[in-house]
């Protein structure tokens, strides 16, 4: 795969990441979490809404890693 390539797929990817993950986030608080203290709501947000530069910084990785040349 080209890097043109890499880089069109990748934006796909990162676009799926950062709908999918705040919908997922949610969910998890609304079923887990509705009637919980402060102090862990915030904390839960705190680390959720950190949560979604893994996936992205392991797609941006891949997007940018240079393609093998075939000789």
């Amino acid at each position: 795969m080209n890097v043109r390539a890499k880089k069109f797929v990748g934006v796909f990817l990162l676009l799926l990441v950062l709908i999918a993950y705040p919908i997922l986030a949610s969910i998890i608080y609304i079923n887990f979490l509705p009637n919980a203290p402060t102090w862990l709501a915030l904390a839960y947000f705190a680390v959720a809404g950190l949560g979604w530069a893994i996936p992205a910084g392991l797609i941006i990785r891949w997007m940018v890693k240079p393609v093998p040349e075939n000789d």
